[in-house]
């Protein structure tokens, strides 16, 4: 503001936290979950190394919204540590998701078919009902991955984990 003068010191910064915002929500970390315990309670394993895995399922949860600008990339890390770590079953938790864009629906159907070609599963859980909705209304790949869903982390995991049975309920 020194320099500036107060009215383009204010404008520079507001420049400044919007670019910031962007380049956050742009490149968001997606984190892995683990069991805490016995309970029904999903952790960052990184903070808690003592939350439990599931074999062949991974759990994983985006830090930010799915939205065009970050979707691929979320979904290209997803698929990573789907193969890194022979999962059967990927369980994508959507909590910070309360609505998605065409482009995110799209990527995530599309993800789910490579998933599927592969022999893994894709289970989306802690849907907002706008997005259940909308991946109700969208083409036969969405249509798909709605009927993947699971109310909580731990409800996906249960049903992924059943003998004899992957099917989730919505």
């Amino acid at each position: 503001m020194l320099v500036l003068g107060v009215l383009y010191g204010m404008l520079l910064a507001v420049l400044l936290s919007v670019l910031a915002i962007i380049h956050r929500l742009a490149s968001p970390e997606v984190v892995e979950l683990g069991r805490l315990g016995e309970g029904r309670d999903f952790v960052d394993r990184s903070r808690h190394p003592e939350a439990l895995v599931q074999p062949d399922v991974v759990v994983l949860r985006p830090g930010e919204p799915l939205f065009f600008a970050n979707a691929e990339r979320i979904m290209a890390l997803v698929e990573r540590r789907a193969v890194a770590q022979d999962a059967h079953t990927v369980i994508l938790s959507l909590e910070e998701s309360s609505d998605l864009d065409s482009t995110a629906v799209d990527v995530l159907g599309e993800a789910s078919i490579r998933l599927g070609a592969a022999g893994r599963a894709l289970v989306l859980a802690r849907l907002k009902d706008p997005v259940r909705d909308l991946l109700n209304e969208s083409g036969t790949a969405q249509i798909a991955l709605a009927g993947r869903s699971a109310r909580s982390v731990a409800d996906a995991v249960d049903a992924a984990t059943r003998p004899f049975s992957k099917e989730m309920t919505v």
